[in-house]
């Protein structure tokens, strides 16, 4: 009886754990292959686009590079424009 036990108790643990199985296949380094681009124009031909140069960078209007500045109150001597 013990050894009808022991075996069901076996039969039920490699039940339990099932067959390994990398699911992933991740064990194996797979070759890698290379893969030629399709024979379509955008691929083949070259780019026909007209390369536009990045246009310049507006400079902000402060107090500093005003075009008016002999118009501010104060002068260039401070508060009182002394």
């Amino acid at each position: 009886m013990r050894a009808l036990i022991a075996t069901v108790a076996a039969l039920a643990a490699l039940a339990g754990t099932g067959c390994y199985h990398d699911k992933y296949d991740v064990g194996v380094p797979k070759k890698e292959e290379y893969m030629l681009p399709p024979d379509e124009a955008r691929y083949s031909q070259p780019d026909t686009a007209i390369y536009r140069p990045k246009s310049p960078e507006r400079q902000q209007e402060t107090l500093l590079n005003s075009r008016n500045r002999q118009n501010l109150p104060g002068g260039p001597g401070g508060p009182g424009g002394f």
